[in-house]
Formats: structure tokens, C-alpha cells, sequence
């Protein structure tokens, strides 16, 4: 039928995005190597990230996959594992970093419009809290030295009477590391950014696709990052379920009602996506070590 059609015209141009989307996320992790001094591959980088998003569909939690790639890159790179650990981590977190970056400024920007709602109540404390943790921890990161760094000098007195515990210490050094590249993460959190501004694009098309032709932008931007946090929990694959009531309780501060069938359509997109990883993952894991 007609609005059959109409449907898949909104629905087809977002999945594609986000399949997109996905390759972005991979220079976005070959910087972070890169800037470790790893090189690997620019295929590689994309056959470990597309694994990454095959496990993240396969296991509990949506970031499940990172530490499937931790595991393998760390075999791979023996003597560099805590610097590769160290890069997974920090793009973990400068995707989240991001995620906070697009709902704080869609609030800022909309703030006079929502100061009386309860979209504005509901959300602008959590908001303020994540915004804060962000700033605390590049502050952190770019202004402490190495040698000055506390965090950094209880993992060592740790690792002194628990050998075990070094690995964390490395891992933590790997992440440190990024002071010294500030326009790598720069371009890391740009590309974040880009990426969770075109995932919400892709919601909203999802949305009139489903006849929430009333939604706009600027609100589903505030609230749309909020619903992805909570699919980090590792409930189900794909953050199926504490996604689906994140997006219904979010989406219905900004008048939606359809808030767990867009996370579903978002969800089955993802769905695809990590089905391409796992014939990357069947096709490599017959033919190379990984």
C-alpha cells in the first residue's frame, strides 16, 4: 500500500546511516591506535569492529562487543595490550561523552522553550550531572601531569602488593596517554558527535515512519542520548528491554507514545548491522587467528 511505501522511504535511508555510521566508528578507533603508536590496518581495524558489533547484538548490554574486541586485540598485540585496552576505553567513553554533548547543547539551545515543561524537570539534573562528569574528566585529563596524576599513583601502590593488578595500571596509562594528543580527541569527539546527531535523525525518521509526524528535533535530541545510556546496562542483546522502557518513558516526556517501537526499529537496525559483523567474525575466524 501507499503509506506502506511511504513507511520504508523513511525507514530505509536511516538504516543505511547507521550503517554508515558504523565505518565512521572505525577511523574513529584507528586515531586512538594511531595515536598510541599502533598501526594496524585500516581492514583490521574494521573486521575488529564489526566483531565488536556482532557480539554486541550476541551477548548481554550494547557494549558488550567491547570486550570481545579487547580480548582479541589483546592477543594480537602482545607487549601493547594495556595501550590497545586503554584506546577501546576512551572511545567507549568519548562516545558517551558525546552522547551527553548532544542532549546538554540540544538543551541549551531549547532551554527557554522547555522551562516550564516537565520534559525540562524531568531530565535537566541528570543531564547537569552527566555534563558535569564530562567536563571533570577531560579537565582531568588535559590539566593533571602524568607525575602529579593521584589516580595514577594509588594504581602503582596497588600494583606493588598485588602484581595482579598491573594490567589496570596499563590500562589507565593507555588512557592517560591522550594528553598528549588533544587534537586526536578532538576529532574523536567530532566524529562522536556527528554520529549520535545522525542516530537521532535516523529516530526521527523512524518515528514519522510511524506516524509521529509531531516530533521535531530539538527534543528528541535532549532525550533520544538519555535512552542510549540506558542500553548500556547488560540486561538483554542490543540493550533489548531497559532500552524499549528508556525510549518509552523519555519519548513520552516529549509527547510521543512510541518511544519502545522506535528503540525497537533502532534495535533491529542494529540488529542488521551486527549481522554483517558476524559474517565478518564466521568468515576471519576460518581463515586467521583473531
Amino acid at each position: 500500500t501507499q503509506q506502506a511505501l511511504s513507511q520504508w522511504k523513511k525507514i530505509l535511508p536511516a538504516v543505511t546511516l547507521l550503517l554508515l555510521t558504523s565505518t565512521l566508528s572505525v577511523f574513529r578507533w584507528q586515531w586512538l591506535l594511531e595515536a598510541q603508536n599502533i598501526r594496524l590496518s585500516w581492514s583490521r581495524v574494521f573486521q575488529l569492529s564489526m566483531i565488536g558489533n556482532f557480539f554486541n547484538i550476541a551477548l548481554p548490554g550494547a557494549v558488550s562487543g567491547d570486550f570481545i574486541k579487547a580480548f582479541y586485540i589483546g592477543k594480537e598485540l602482545q607487549g601493547q595490550r594495556g595501550r590497545a585496552l586503554g584506546s577501546i576505553l576512551f572511545d567507549r567513553l568519548a562516545g558517551v561523552s558525546a552522547l551527553v554533548l548532544v542532549s546538554g547543547g540540544a538543551l541549551a539551545i531549547g532551554f527557554r522553550s522547555y522551562l516550564h515543561s516537565p520534559l525540562l524537570n524531568a531530565v535537566r539534573v541528570l543531564i547537569l550531572i552527566a555534563a558535569t562528569a564530562v567536563l571533570f574528566f577531560y579537565g582531568y585529563l588535559f590539566l593533571i601531569q602524568e607525575h602529579h596524576d593521584p589516580v595514577l599513583q594509588i594504581l602503582k601502590k596497588i600494583e606493588k602488593r598485588f602484581a595482579k593488578t598491573g594490567s589496570l595500571t596499563r590500562i589507565y596509562e593507555g588512557i592517560r596517554h591522550y594528553h598528549h594528543h588533544r587534537k586526536t580527541v578532538i576529532k574523536v569527539l567530532a566524529i562522536s558527535i556527528l554520529v549520535h546527531l545522525t542516530v537521532g535523525w535516523c529516530c526521527l525518521n523512524f518515528a514519522q515512519a510511524l506516524g509521529e509526524s509531531h516530533l521535531s528535533l530539538l527534543p528528541l535530541y535532549i532525550v533520544f542520548p538519555l535512552g542510549l545510556l540506558v542500553t548500556a546496562i547488560p540486561v538483554a542483546p542490543a540493550g533489548m528491554g531497559t532500552g524499549n522502557i528508556a525510549f518509552f518513558y523519555f519519548f513520552h516526556l516529549i509527547g510521543s507514545e512510541r518511544g519502545a517501537d522506535i528503540f525497537s526499529l533502532l534495535a533491529l537496525s542494529n540488529l542488521f548491522i551486527g549481522g554483517i559483523g558476524g559474517l565478518v567474525y564466521f568468515r576471519f575466524r576460518t581463515h586467521e587467528k583473531i
